[in-house]
């Protein structure tokens, strides 16, 4: 989880670089953090176009997650299914990545670079 008030040292938010920052969407507005950008009504027209993108692409790569219907079931978690799951989960991740990779863009992005 990104945030997880379980285990913050293990949340994805405390593995952030010192200076870096993660976009967020609306879900963290109004959060003390150092290093999250949720849309803000300060940020520049070229800001917001560019965190809207990032969201866009990480939902896009989200529906090609969904397509192998691993994140779209209710799961019961027990010890060893939990250990299964993660493993499907990261194949899933590796085939979508490797899809990217070779044809299939979440779309051109060689414009914005």
């Amino acid at each position: 989880m990104f945030r997880n008030p379980d285990d913050p040292e293990n949340s994805l938010k405390a593995k952030i670089p010192e200076g870096k920052k993660a976009i967020a969407d609306k879900g963290y507005l109004g959060e003390q953090h150092t290093t999250i950008a949720p849309p803000s009504q300060y940020d520049s027209r070229e800001l917001a176009e560019f965190k809207n993108r990032a969201r866009e692409r990480h939902e896009n790569f989200n529906a090609r997650k969904k397509s192998f219907n691993v994140l779209s079931n209710t799961f019961r978690i027990t010890k060893n299914k939990k250990e299964k799951h993660k493993i499907v989960f990261e194949v899933v991740c590796i085939l979508c990545q490797y899809d990217m990779e070779n044809g299939h863009r979440l779309w051109d992005v060689e414009q914005f670079l």
